[in-house]
């Protein structure tokens, strides 16, 4: 009796995961704003980004300064692109 229960929970979960994905599919173009026309995001720091703000009082004294990707320091702890660089 357990195990019925258990198939049926997971028809409705496959059956609102598949309604969810199709609304999410074809509502985006309806919903889609037009293109942003800003001239610059200022990012002050977050727990997701790392702007190297930090670094101009507390140096990174170790490797990586975000080298990696840019081929020179960056001042970063991080290495390589963060969010902020992709917006």
């Amino acid at each position: 009796m357990k195990f019925m229960a258990q198939i049926e929970f997971l028809r409705h979960m496959a059956l609102v995961s598949l309604i969810v994905l199709i609304l999410c599919t074809t509502a985006s173009p309806i919903f889609a704003s037009k293109n942003c026309d800003f001239p610059a995001i200022f990012n002050f720091g977050a727990s997701n980004s790392d702007t190297g703000g930090l670094d101009a009082a507390f140096a990174a004294l170790s490797l990586p300064y975000g080298e990696t990707y840019f081929h020179r320091s960056t001042g970063r702890f991080s290495d390589g692109r963060i969010i902020i660089d992709f917006i």
